[in-house]
């Protein structure tokens, strides 16, 4: 399934709260007969109900609420159901939302834009930016280069698949992490999974090595490098690295089972592009179709070095270059990224679609949910039907 290839306690009620959604309708030219702009119409309606009865579908327990945003050649929807937060306000399509490893992709359009401008070398090695002596506590740390971090081939063991790491987040949520930390809760609790280019294995330890890279080879901090290369020309206005930048606006209640998650301090997840952006599903889709149609890289080769995926990852069935993965879905290629608590960005060259969005539920169970939508809401932008008849709660 598309979301489940994307991922790698019942809640309270107050869940059906139904779909709100803006909707834009491509003028009919002058050529097309007055039948062919109806009937035009007539189908961007039922797909815009559509997509309506997939998010109302959604919310149930324990998914509080569903943000969804799909825009492409005569198609605009951006819409929400559910709440806020448990007992709250309806969700508003515009209300921003913890985008978790999202965040991967633009991190290493970063590192890919200052490769363009000569500052960063994806084929030099680690220790050309980074403190030696701590390349030196990296198993096989003298041969790991930038791409490889990039690309999840430098066989890092990742601190994120420690339960002791995660159990550790859950019951200190006030914790202010540091990136160092990060490392070396890796470091000491596990051994690498394979010596680098030999073999392909998510890690977030990678992406937050990788922000300390970029950061030396930008000479500037993470969060002005992602406003000043990406944020500020895509205007993403509404788009900030949480603990880092100040709010934008309001942000949606993130929920990890019965846990709100909402108050937890961010620095488990803001650094690196292991995480750490709030965005909205509206944002999302701003920065999709700006890397695919031209306005974030000034050489239309770096896309394809960024699309390309590596052979580890494909023999491996999960297909990713770098920061963005490649699945195929309804006989179509797909890019994109997802989130833990529930992000999602996916875009499709051949039809030009960009779809976005978020459920605000990481618990595992919901992934189900989340994997069905995403695939559901796809298919239907693409005129096809739901692998199942759509259901309001």
């Amino acid at each position: 399934m598309l979301g489940a290839v994307l991922a790698g306690v019942v809640l309270g009620g107050g869940l059906a709260v139904p779909a709100h959604a803006r909707t834009a309708h491509a003028p009919a030219t002058a050529a097309r007969s007055a039948t062919n702009a109806t009937n035009a119409t007539n189908a961007t309606d039922a797909t815009d109900e559509q997509l309506r009865c997939l998010l109302d579908g959604v919310v149930k327990p324990p998914v509080p609420g569903a943000i969804l945003t799909v825009t492409g050649p005569g198609r605009a929807f951006d819409g929400a159901a559910g709440v806020y937060e448990l007992g709250g306000r309806a969700l508003r399509s515009s209300d921003a939302f913890r985008a978790a490893s999202v965040t991967k992709t633009m991190t290493a359009a970063v590192a890919l834009r200052l490769a363009e401008r000569g500052d960063l070398r994806l084929d030099a090695h680690i220790s050309e930016y980074l403190d030696r002596k701590l390349v030196a506590r990296i198993p096989y740390g003298s041969r790991i280069t930038v791409r490889q971090l990039l690309d999840h081939t430098a066989g890092l063991y990742d601190y994120v698949g420690d339960e002791k790491w995660f159990q550790y987040v859950l019951d200190h949520p006030d914790k202010t992490w540091k990136p160092l930390e990060l490392v070396d809760w890796a470091l000491r609790s596990g051994k690498p999974y394979f010596a680098p280019a030999k073999g392909y294995h998510y890690s977030d330890t990678g992406y937050v090595l990788a922000g300390m890279v970029i950061e030396k080879a930008g000479r500037e901090p993470l969060h002005r490098l992602y406003r000043s290369l990406l944020l500020q020309p895509l205007k993403m206005d509404r788009t900030y690295l949480e603990w880092w930048e100040p709010h934008r606006g309001p942000r949606a209640h993130n929920y990890l089972g019965e846990r709100d998650t909402y108050d937890y301090n961010p620095t488990f997840d803001t650094f690196g592009g292991g995480g750490g952006l709030v965005s909205t599903g509206a944002d999302l889709n701003r920065f999709m179709r700006g890397l695919f149609e031209g306005k974030v890289f000034k050489n239309p080769a770096t896309l394809r070095t960024m699309l390309r995926s590596t052979p580890q990852s494909v023999k491996a069935g999960s297909p990713y270059g770098l920061g963005i993965a490649r699945l195929t879905a309804t006989g179509e290629a797909v890019y994109g990224h997802s989130g833990f608590f529930g992000a999602f960005q996916v875009y499709l060259p051949k039809q030009r679609l960009a779809m976005t969005g978020t459920l605000t539920q990481a618990e595992t169970v919901s992934k189900k949910q989340n994997s069905e939508f995403i695939e559901n809401a796809l298919r239907v932008s693409l005129g096809k039907a739901p692998t199942g008849p759509c259901a309001r709660p």
